[in-house]
């Protein structure tokens, strides 16, 4: 039986939730940001930063449902948009377009799960800038991010295979939505998805450099 979108969606949220919670208790964070800024300020500084943060650790968890809602509906945005000027003369639901962006969001879930793993069981010495920096299967890993600008480290983190493979998802997904030709969706996905991202990496660096 077909999960409806609210099923898929409370479905993702768990498994975000629960890498969360796992990555909070295995990965340390509280030691390597204490290690990290122990060099930098004076003890009652820290102590106060990390209270901050145990009081308010609970927005990550509320601010999840939001940020997935916000970027399924981006999406499911942009594929209407695109589906829109290819095929006019259909008429299409939204929520069949933002189910394709929740059916897309499980290739993103796994990425929370392989950087648990990593860390866990390969990389187990690791700083804090190492668990922020690292992005699975990513061309970024074979760079020296010292030598690379701020503003350049998230573009070049978009370059992995996740990536590619939360691609095709929404064109096979599209694929089956529309029962056209193969490559049409491909190309309705490449213009639609595509044009999104860039805009998306555009808004990043340029508030990147901004803040920098």
């Amino acid at each position: 039986m077909k999960l409806n979108n609210f099923s898929l969606y409370i479905l993702i949220l768990l498994l975000i939730s629960l890498i969360t919670y796992f990555s909070g208790i295995y990965l340390n964070a509280d030691e390597l940001l204490y290690n990290y800024y122990s060099e930098q300020l004076a003890q009652e500084q820290l102590e106060k930063i990390l209270e901050s943060q145990e009081k308010w650790a609970w927005v990550g968890y509320v601010i999840i449902p939001l940020l997935i809602l916000i970027r399924s509906s981006l999406i499911a945005l942009c594929l209407s948009v695109g589906v829109f000027f290819y095929e006019m003369e259909r008429k299409i639901p939204f929520k069949d377009f933002f189910r394709i962006a929740l059916a897309g969001e499980f290739v993103l879930v796994l990425v929370g799960y392989f950087k648990l793993g990593y860390f866990y069981f390969i990389k187990t010495d690791y700083t804090l800038m190492d668990l922020q920096q690292y992005y699975p299967l990513s061309y970024i890993n074979f760079l020296d991010l010292e030598k690379i600008q701020p503003w350049l480290v998230y573009p070049l983190q978009t370059i992995n295979l996740f990536e590619i493979a939360y691609f095709f998802v929404l064109v096979y997904a599209l694929w089956k939505l529309l029962k056209n030709n193969y490559l049409k969706s491909f190309e309705i996905s490449a213009v639609s998805y595509g044009g999104g991202l860039l805009i998306w990496l555009g808004l990043v660096m340029f508030l990147t450099l901004n803040m920098a």
